[in-house]
């Protein structure tokens, strides 16, 4: 046990914490900035598995990890213009719509790495290339700190930079106010002139942007193969996430990164002679408390309104 919390308040420990929490961020703000302007991203997941693959397809083709990066937004942003279509242009439901998409993703993923790998499971034959590790020479020699912004990988710190842009387009441009406006009541909003379809547009645009960044980050990142469903159900968690934050960009990001503990925790645990069942479970775990809690709190403020 002394050996457990060794690791846990060790610098490696909160390098893990950063690494598997890029993903879920990129996951839960994908749904956020979806769900804010009143059109929920419920393909977060296949988005992010389909973008993993084409960011390993693009640097094997190219050999250009960034061009790699390229190919995989534009894999992103081609199923989020299709969830596009089909549910503002073509007034589909969007729960269904998502389903379909990760359903396909799924399946589709499995067909390609066949098709470019004459395999079904991972694409270890193909060379790829990852994205270089950054190093900031100031804050290596700070402790703690050099363990969180300083070794990581690049989309680290696109993910960083990517979050501080959102939160201003959120809180400070007036197309943030329009999305909110949408989101939260569209007759409302029309009434007030606002093109909601416009608005909608955009915001699953940039859900498919981000979606995008978390599926390349797994495989430019923090692995350098695509195996099948590799995404294990971190869209799912985003989205969990961002359904307890609200239309809070800060309590979303609260949220995920108490998740990304559970994440983190999870790869301490395999260090130990566990059952792998078990340890895998721990993430889900943790989802699903935090469901719980935030389920009762929801419960006990509505009864005393």
């Amino acid at each position: 046990m002394s050996e457990f919390f060794r690791v846990i308040f060790s610098e490696e420990f909160l390098s893990t914490v950063v690494r598997v929490l890029v993903p879920l961020l990129f996951a839960s703000m994908s749904a956020y900035i979806a769900s804010l302007a009143g059109m929920p991203n419920i393909a977060v997941e296949g988005i992010m598995l389909m973008s993993a693959l084409f960011a390993v397809l693009g640097s094997y083709w190219t050999q250009s990890a960034w061009l790699g990066l390229l190919i995989a937004i534009g894999a992103g942003l081609a199923m989020a213009v299709i969830l596009m279509l089909c549910t503002i242009k073509m007034g589909t439901n969007p729960i269904l719509v998502g389903i379909a998409l990760n359903t396909f993703s799924s399946s589709f993923t499995v067909f390609l790495l066949y098709l470019f790998t004459q395999n079904k499971g991972t694409s270890a034959s193909l060379p790829s290339v990852v994205l270089p590790i950054v190093h900031v020479p100031i804050i290596e020699k700070i402790p703690v700190l050099r363990a969180i912004f300083s070794g990581q990988y690049t989309i680290t710190y696109i993910c960083i930079l990517s979050m501080i842009l959102l939160a201003v387009l959120v809180y400070k441009t007036p197309l943030g106010m329009r999305m909110k406006a949408a989101g939260l009541d569209e007759r409302a909003a029309k009434t007030a002139g606002i093109n909601v379809n416009r608005v909608r547009i955009i915001a699953v645009l940039i859900s498919g942007l981000l979606a995008a960044l978390g599926g390349a980050y797994m495989t430019t990142g923090y692995l350098s193969i695509f195996t099948k469903n590799m995404i294990a159900g971190r869209g799912w968690i985003g989205i969990a996430a961002q359904a307890m934050g609200g239309t809070s960009m800060l309590g979303v990001a609260i949220t995920t990164f108490i998740f990304s503990l559970f994440q983190a925790v999870t790869n301490v645990f395999s260090l130990y002679d566990l059952p792998s069942e078990l340890i895998n479970i721990i993430p889900y775990v943790g989802v699903l408390l935090g469901i719980i809690i935030f389920s009762v709190s929801t419960y006990r403020r509505s009864t005393k309104g």
